[in-house]
Formats: C-alpha cells, structure tokens, sequence
C-alpha cells in the first residue's frame, strides 16, 4: 500500500521546503488536523500562545531575525481575524509571516448554511486579509491546491510580505493532485530596470549634495553591503530609517546613523535637509522616515526606491528589484562626488549611575542600560512603541527590533519570545505598561520554551506617549499592574524598581537567571525621554 500525499502534507512539505521549521498557533476546530499534522512531525517545532496577536508577533520576530518566512497556524474568524493587527504590521512593515488559517468545509459552502465563526459570507475573511497581505488563497479544490500554494509561497518570499493561505476543514486529508509550479510572481522588468538605473545615475551626477537614506528593505533583504559598496565608489553619505536603524554598523566611514527628523541623529538630520537628492533605497515615505513632513526636501529631490517601484517626480518605472537595481547603479560609470561630510555626531552614551533618592526618570534607564551592555555585553534589543522606541535611539547595541512605523503596541513581549527561539539568543525587551497590559500574559510560556529574556517594563500608570496630545485628560490612566509579582506568579522572577541603585542591582542579578525575569521600572508620569518629546513636538509643527 502506498502513501497518500494529502493537500494538508503536500503544505507542509513546502512549508518545510523553504526552511521553516517551527510553527506558531492558537488550535482551533477548523484547523486541528492540520495542528495534528504539525505536531505529529518531528521534525518541526510547534509553540502555542494563550492569544492570537502574540502569535502572529513572534512568528514576525523570527521572520525578521532570520530574513526568512515564520508561520502562524490559527482557526477561522475568531482567530484569523484576531490576528489581523500582526498581519497589517507584517505588511506595513515588509515582513516575510505566512498566515494559515482554517476554513469552512467546501461541502458547507456549497449552500447558504451558515457554519459557526462566519462573518458575513465565507470569502470575508479572504477579502478581508486580500488587504493586507500580498497573496490570499482558498484551498477550495486538491487540483488547484498545489499551484496555490507555491504561488502563495513564492510572492511571500520574493516580495518580503505576508501570504494568506485558508485551508477548508474537509481538505487537509484529500489527495494532492500535483501540477507544474508557477514560475516567480513577478520577475524584473530588464528594460524598466535599465532605464530606472540610468534615470538614477542622471539625477546623481547632476546633485551637488545627494544623500542615500537605506531603509526596510534594505533590511529584510540584506543589502547592507551592496549599499555601502555604491556610497563608497560615488562619495555618498548614508543615513538609515528607523525600521532599519541596526542594518550598518556605526563604524561604517559612510554612515551617519538615523534620520528621524529632529529626534535622529544631528548628523543624518543636517545632510537630509542639506540635500538636493535623496536617494530613498527601500522605503516608504512616512512622517517618520521623514520627521513629519515631507518639508524637510523638495518633492522633486527625491527619489523613492520601494515595493519595487523607482518613483520620481517626472517617471515611475514598474518591476525593478531593488537588489537588481543596486548591481546596475554599481556597475554604472559615473564620477565620484567630491564634496566633503560633516562630522560625525557619536551616540552620548552615560555609563555611570546616578544613585540618587529620587524617583527613576527614563533618560536614567536609558543609561542604565547602556552600562549593563558596557559592564557585560551587548543584547538583542525588542522594544514596543511609545516612549521605549524613541528611548532606543540612546542605547547603543547591535540589534534593535520594534514595530518602528506601524507602531502598534503589544508587539516586543511576544516578538521577544520569537526572536529567542528562532535565534537562541536572549534577548532585552522594553515595553511600556500600557503595552505589557496587552500581551504581557504570553511571558507564561518562557518556562514551557525554555527560554529567558529580561523584561524591563516601564511604569508610568498611562499611556504616556497619548498623554502628551492631552496633558489634562484622564482617558490615559491604567490600572497598576503588580508586574513583578505577575513575573513570579508565572515562573520568572520580579524585580521592583523604583531608585536608580534598585535598577542597577536588579539587572546585575538579572544577568545570572537562568529563567525570565522581569523589572518594574516605577518613573513619574511625566518624565519621558528626549526623543519623544522632540517627535511630539515636530508633529506639532513646533520644531
């Protein structure tokens, strides 16, 4: 008797193919066969979570920690569509997440009966994720399976975007009919190609001062080399955004760290608004990339590299990888700039502690960190929104991760614990209260994997970046969490910390455990870090 390769196997197997190897989920009646076959392989990983937004965040961890697709494996309509936010930030933010959701029997949708977690019709939630993913498909025949599948599969990791693949709940075990596999989604344009590099080269040889600005797809792609090799044979300066603040090394002589407006780095704020051309590699232009508003250069000074589109004032030219596009503008012969940089402006890092009797303020923290990575070594840093994301601008590490444009909270518990079992590394996580408030229960599963990140929760009783909109409104106000009691309570161990010397001795004992652990940073409510304040401010139109 011979095997029967059933859709469900054949997914997996592709699955499998293009290097995954562990898979995050919430099980669910529509798709506990496909939980089964997962569990049942042993040669995969499977790691539940108690909600599905923490599954989809740790499956973008490890998607962005590797550069290659993670999974997440949840059920129809209450879990799809609970995980939406992490799928639109996959999206927004050019993450490789394969989302595989349940379905509704195909016999169950041949009529209008209605089965149980149906929304409107049994293709909303296929419409629904068609918005925010760059492939969605309906497993609805074993011919077509295959080819859906692979088409699915191959637009994910050739676009660097989440693909949406529904698996109908009577499916899973029917036999695969295998066809021929689609060719790549969409393969380059040569002709669009030339043509955009050359534009490009023209642009650049006519530019007193141009500026590259590498962003996240420089990043998810590792293009870190091919760009620095381009900014070094014309004399260009390069800044980063936000979403790709960790991909060059500080050293790198070309290399003038961060632009965020007045909150970035002076230097990389100087050259941007300096400017005559703005060579955009990788990234949409936003009001963080571009500190609010697109003033700081004229429209026409820009050129915008992104989702492979070259986009000028005058000419867009379709179908250009932009790692196709870097080879062509290397390869191309133009002179060298010859105008000089400005100076360097290093991160002020403050290893010292301050041991005072007054409460904590976050600029404390930020140096508190800082000499917990001098005193023993650098962390991956996993930060959430708000006020820890602009705090990163003041630490000085190698790896920073945070949801830095779409900029929805709850996102570093979970990711941190993504990142650690994809990578083996611990990581440091920031998060705020109000963050921790919304997926900080998923800290439960770190005894269970095995694993042992450093939580440092800042406490400041609100969600302190929206106070700032508002100074005198109460909607801001959350209820006091005992953190570090939840920490013990759950397996870890937690810290209080309300003095500069309670922090600094936790994070030494921190250091030793071989669990998670947790510190409440207790801060006033009004003390926020410098960068924040100087963002708010810009978006006020006051910078």
């Amino acid at each position: 008797m011979t095997n029967v390769l059933t859709v469900g196997d054949y997914l997996l197997d592709q699955l499998k193919r293009i290097g995954v190897s562990r898979f995050y989920g919430i099980p669910g009646d529509m798709i506990i066969k496909f939980f089964k076959l997962i569990e049942d392989d042993k040669n995969v990983q499977l790691c539940t979570f108690s909600h599905e937004p923490a599954v989809g965040f740790a499956a973008i961890a490890e998607a962005r920690a590797t550069r290659k697709p993670a999974v997440s494996v949840v059920t129809y309509g209450a879990g799809a569509l609970n995980m939406m936010n992490s799928v639109a930030c996959a999206y927004a933010e050019k993450t490789p997440l394969i989302v595989i959701s349940g379905g509704p029997a195909i016999s169950a949708r041949a009529n209008d009966f209605f089965v149980h977690h149906t929304v409107k019709s049994c293709t909303s939630q296929l419409n629904a994720y068609s918005e925010i993913t760059t492939e969605a498909v309906i497993l609805d025949s074993a011919k077509t399976a295959p080819r859906k599948i692979s088409k699915a599969l191959n637009a994910c990791q050739e676009l660097m975007l989440p693909a949406y693949i529904e698996l109908p709940a009577d499916v899973v075990n029917q036999e695969a009919i295998l066809a021929e596999k689609p060719a790549l989604a969409s393969p380059a344009d040569q002709n669009s190609l030339q043509e955009a590099a050359e534009a490009i080269i023209e642009r650049i040889s006519q530019a007193k001062k141009p500026v590259i600005m590498a962003g996240v797809e420089s990043d998810r792609f590792n293009l870190k080399d091919q760009i620095m090799r381009l900014a070094q044979k014309l004399n260009l300066p390069v800044v980063s955004t936000l979403l790709a603040r960790d991909l060059i090394p500080s050293e790198e002589p070309n290399f003038f760290g961060t632009y965020l407006g007045t909150a970035g780095n002076p230097a990389a704020g100087k050259l941007v608004s300096e400017s005559d051309l703005l060579l955009v590699l990788g990234e949409m232009l936003s009001d963080v990339n571009l500190g609010s508003k697109l003033t700081v250069t004229k429209g026409e000074a820009i050129v915008w590299c992104f989702s492979r589109q070259v986009n000028m004032a005058d000419q867009t030219f379709e179908d250009v990888p932009l790692k196709e596009l870097l080879e062509k503008l290397y390869q191309a012969s133009v002179e060298k700039k010859g105008f000089s940089f400005p100076e360097k402006v290093p991160l002020q890092i403050n290893r010292t502690c301050k041991l005072t009797p007054a409460p904590i303020v976050m600029s404390e923290v930020i140096d508190a960190v800082n000499w917990f990575f001098s005193e023993y070594e650098q962390m991956s840093l996993i930060s959430d929104t708000g006020d820890c994301l602009f705090a990163t601008l003041k630490i000085e590490t190698s790896t920073i991760m945070a949801p830095a444009f779409y900029s929805t909270m709850g996102f570093a518990v979970p990711a941190a614990i993504g990142y650690a079992l994809a990578t083996k590394k611990r990581p440091l996580v920031l998060v705020g209260d109000g963050g921790f408030q919304m997926t900080g229960q998923e800290i439960c599963h770190c005894p269970r994997y095995g694993i042992n990140p450093i939580f440092v929760v800042i406490n400041n009783r609100r969600w302190g970046m929206e106070q700032l909109f508002y100074p005198s409104a109460r909607f801001n106000e959350l209820v006091n969490w005992p953190y570090a009691e939840l920490a013990n309570l759950w397996g870890g161990k937690g810290y209080l910390c309300d003095r500069c010397e309670t922090l600094y001795r936790a994070l030494e004992d921190a250091k030793g455990q071989k669990t998670f652990t947790l510190l409440e940073v207790v801060t006033e409510r009004e003390e926020l870090s410098e960068g924040l304040l100087a963002w708010i401010k810009e978006q006020r139109g006051e910078a």
